[in-house]
């Protein structure tokens, strides 16, 4: 009677290993990693904001030869003009890159208002031509750049308002 006990819990046990069932799959992953770099706008003269993107706006609010700069802005009155000076911090960041640094242009978005010249580190800015303002700009750092707008004593009182497009090439 042992033996036939024996042999029915044998049978059971085949009897589940049978019945399990399996699946499987696969997930393929692709990828590729790129270079990048990263251009903000740390500071600059007036009521900033958006300062650590690349989208700053810096507001001037009246400004006149004869009244107190703007905020962040130092003002220099000559003989036929006058000037408000500031700088502008850029920072560029990289990632994924054998650079060691980058080359940084600035051109203004649209033609500067009769009787106003734009700026940056002692060059003229103009909207059909960028100019540059480093060929060996240090990655991670931020660089200041001074700005001036000149405003001639001839100007129409009207606004001068304007965007200084910043871009960063790798080198």
């Amino acid at each position: 009677m042992k033996k036939v006990i024996f042999a029915v819990a044998f049978v059971v046990l085949v009897t589940n290993a049978a019945s399990a069932a399996t699946s499987s799959g696969t997930l393929t992953v692709t990828g590729t990693v790129t270079s990048a770099i990263n251009l903000t706008i740390e500071s600059a003269g007036g009521t900033t904001s958006g300062t650590g993107t690349a989208a700053a706006t810096s507001a001037l609010g009246s400004i006149s030869r004869f009244s107190a700069a703007p905020t962040g802005f130092t003002l220099a009155r000559g003989a036929s003009d006058w000037t408000i000076s500031a700088s502008a911090g850029v920072k560029v960041d990289k990632a994924n890159l054998t650079s060691t640094d980058y080359t940084l242009t600035a051109q203004l978005g649209s033609a500067p208002a009769s009787g106003v010249v734009w700026k940056l580190n002692g060059s003229t800015l103009s909207d059909s031509a960028a100019t540059t303002l480093s060929s060996t700009g240090t990655y991670g750092s931020t660089g200041s750049y001074s700005w001036d707008i000149v405003i001639a004593n001839s100007a129409a009182a009207a606004a001068i308002n304007n965007t200084i497009n910043f871009t960063a090439t790798s080198n």
